[in-house]
């Protein structure tokens, strides 16, 4: 779904112009959701494992949300003592966060622990590493809201760079599922963000939940579920995350990346094996030369 927004665009912007923009398209989604004087709870899904600091400010982006129906669901992958102290007060001195632990497993089986234990059916995911603008859920919400057949909303990003600069980056919205999954497989980089994703729980688990066999790429794959199931993701044409982007953000394990691709082509991909053939061979292109990009540039 695109709104008509002549000032966003693909250009570093201040945070001035992003909170105005957004303020003036917030007030014309939501009034269907105003008028209905209830708002549908939402569940804000982390997972976390170390890097307490980003942690911290994730979870407050979270806690400032405009929206009020909400809780916040962090399972703990297995950090490190600092995390679990900061976790056990945070959970202790605000009533809308629960904390969930277990032993190191990875994100897959941290994020489907979550979806077990959420209490709503609409859940956002935010990566413990990213922030959510003020107006996300709200946002995300009113959107879903229009129509019960919307399984899932995604929406545009604010890339900030490790200088400090910020940067829009545009999806877009795909005319059939179809269309989207090619563009998943094929494209570079995949056509949309988890982060931010609001989708309904009850969907999620009926197509399987996260992958916890997956090494990687685990959004990916539930994306492709949803999309492989008939579920087209609805955008919205509006930077409602915060995606900081340094050294951890970006894996260099390229390698386990290239199987994991493999596989979901294979499971996800045209039964043509000439097409399919094509396609892996654009994907491994394409991840090996991010591998160079990455030990040129680090």
């Amino acid at each position: 779904m695109q709104f008509p927004d002549p000032v966003l665009s693909e250009i570093v912007l201040d945070s001035s112009t992003d909170s105005n923009c957004l303020c003036c398209f917030v007030n014309q989604m939501t009034n269907s959701l105003v008028n209905t004087g209830s708002q549908p709870g939402v569940t804000v899904l982390l997972a976390s494992y170390g890097r307490l600091e980003y942690l911290k400010d994730a979870v407050n982006s979270a806690l400032n949300q405009r929206y009020s129906n909400f809780e916040i669901l962090i399972v703990d992958d297995g950090s490190e003592d600092e995390v679990i102290e900061w976790l056990r007060f945070l959970e202790s001195s605000e009533s809308r966060v629960s904390v969930y632990y277990q032993s190191h497993q990875g994100v897959a089986a941290a994020r489907a622990k979550g979806l077990e234990k959420a209490k709503t059916d609409l859940v956002c995911i935010l990566d413990s590493d990213d922030r959510l603008s003020q107006y996300a859920l709200e946002t995300l919400v009113a959107v879903m809201d229009r129509n019960e057949d919307i399984q899932l909303v995604f929406t545009n990003i604010r890339e900030i760079r490790a200088n400090g600069e910020a940067a829009i980056r545009r999806y877009s919205q795909y005319e059939s599922t179809q269309a989207m999954i090619m563009a998943t497989l094929l494209k570079p980089r995949v056509p949309f963000k988890h982060s931010g994703t609001l989708f309904r729980r009850h969907t999620a688990l009926k197509l399987g939940s996260y992958d916890v066999n997956l090494p990687c790429k685990v959004d990916v794959d539930l994306y492709l579920k949803f999309l492989k199931a008939g579920y087209l993701p609805e955008h919205v044409d509006q930077p409602l995350v915060d995606f900081r982007m340094h050294k951890n953000s970006v894996s260099i394990d390229r390698l386990t990346g290239i199987r994991v691709w493999l596989y979901l082509i294979n499971r996800y991909g045209p039964e043509n094996p000439v097409y399919r053939f094509f396609i892996k061979t654009v994907r491994i292109s394409a991840e090996l030369l991010k591998r160079v990009y990455v030990e040129i540039h680090g």
